[in-house]
């Protein structure tokens, strides 16, 4: 994914002021290796839409499960996730 100069310092800038246990995956993707999420307004957490997200160090399970149907939620606070969402529509 092409990024203009503007949203390429944004990317950056959020990389310097945060961690990546896996050393920014999505990042190195060109942001093509990413799970579906679900931004909120008004709070910095991301729904994640599947389960692939389990591996993300950033995500994290809300809820229970109380039947083999249900499936908790998953939860994600990695602010470059959140751009890439609500800036990148990806």
């Amino acid at each position: 994914m092409e990024l203009t100069a503007g949203q390429e310092a944004d990317v950056q800038r959020i990389m310097v002021e945060m961690d990546c246990a896996k050393d920014f995956p999505c990042y190195k993707s060109g942001f093509e290796d990413l799970a579906p999420v679900k931004a909120f307004s008004g709070t910095d957490v991301i729904a994640c839409l599947n389960q692939t997200q389990l591996d993300c160090p950033k995500s994290f399970e809300f809820g229970s499960t109380t039947t083999l149907r249900e499936c908790p939620l998953m939860l994600c606070e990695c602010p470059l996730r959140r751009y890439v969402s609500l800036n990148l529509a990806r």
